[in-house]
């Protein structure tokens, strides 16, 4: 489902709620990245292979 059919209205209902939102929007934290160089392609092939495997049950 994409994320623009969410409704995105929402009601901070407290001051507490409001701080704390304040909070999360003023201090974004970091994203994480992802070192693609720690997997190979056939630990990648295993990984796929295990999924197929769980999904196919």
């Amino acid at each position: 489902m994409a994320t623009s059919s969410f409704d995105k209205d929402f009601t901070l209902k407290s001051e507490r709620a409001v701080k704390s939102f304040v909070n999360i929007v003023n201090h974004p934290k970091p994203s994480k990245k992802i070192d693609r160089s720690l997997t190979s392609p056939d630990r990648r092939k295993q990984g796929e292979d295990k999924l197929k495997r769980m999904f196919s049950r």
